[in-house]
């Protein structure tokens, strides 16, 4: 759990980074923009970062989801394991118990 929160962290972080790299090179290369605009970017931004954040999530869900089907996997093959071991057992090997077969 840890890690997807550090994950999520992690790519929040470089999406901040990408956004403001961004914006500080349109500065750069265009000036300042009108109030409506920036209001816009705001948004687009916020959008951006929840859309990532919900990515995340969904991510999340599923590693979970893989993780209790692997689990539910492994205890049914177990269980057909010692199914076999049960109709395998002592005497019950397809052999009579003096070598030969029935």
């Amino acid at each position: 759990m840890e890690l997807d929160i550090l994950r999520g962290e992690t790519a929040e972080s470089h999406l901040d980074a990408l956004i403001t790299k961004r914006h500080d090179q349109r500065v750069k290369d265009e000036g300042e923009r009108a109030e409506h605009e920036l209001w816009q970017e705001s948004v687009e931004r916020y959008n951006a970062k929840r859309q990532a954040e919900l990515v995340f999530a969904w991510v999340e869900y599923h590693e979970r989801a893989a993780a209790k089907a692997l689990a539910n996997g492994q205890a049914i093959a177990a269980r057909h394991r010692a199914q076999i071991e049960t109709l395998l057992g002592p005497g019950r090997n397809g052999h009579n118990g003096n070598g030969k077969e029935h």
